[in-house]
């Protein structure tokens, strides 16, 4: 286990423990999936070794959950590309009640999960631009955080300005 990964040295040391058959969990702040990747390039790392040494990334965020005795189906909303949410988005409110006193309770993570398989294996080992790594990703089912939090705005678990507060509109 490596703790925040917040330099270059940090990052080294996390890469070479991988190559060398060792289990590395770490965390690095980014946005998304793909922003691990150009982090780690940032901090020297070469697309050969991150293409061998990553095996799954992982971004999550908590957002606050709608209360279950309150929650409300609202208007539906319709804005977002077919290929983020096809046909209408089922939003929810929650006014608040004796249960919340505020419309949430409780949070809920969403997740954007990015197995390194072979074919990405090979990409970022290439050094492919961002854009062509996540187009490639997202042939491949990676469901992004934003695609997540529309799941749970659209089951009721969150509101859709609760996702949008955490998530913003650019991480799809």
């Amino acid at each position: 286990m490596v703790g925040e990964i917040r330099d270059a040295e940090t990052a080294e040391i996390a890469v070479k423990a991988a190559q060398t058959g060792h289990l590395v969990l770490s965390t690095l702040h980014t946005n998304s999936t793909a922003e691990t990747l150009t982090r780690l390039r940032q901090m020297g790392i070469p697309g050969y070794l991150l293409g061998s040494a990553l095996k799954l990334i992982v971004a999550q965020r908590l957002v606050r959950r709608l209360c279950p005795h309150c929650r409300q189906p609202a208007q539906a909303v319709a804005h977002y590309p077919a290929e983020l949410w096809p046909g209408t988005l089922q939003t929810w409110r929650a006014p608040g009640c004796d249960h919340c006193f505020s419309g949430y309770f409780g949070r809920l993570a969403l997740f954007e999960l990015l197995p390194i398989n072979a074919r990405l294996q090979n990409a970022i080992a290439a050094e492919m631009p961002l854009e062509n790594l996540l187009s490639l990703a997202k042939q491949q089912g990676l469901r992004t955080l934003l695609v997540s939090g529309l799941e749970a705005v659209s089951r009721g678990d969150t509101s859709l300005e609760e996702m949008q507060r955490v998530i913003g509109l650019d991480d799809g």
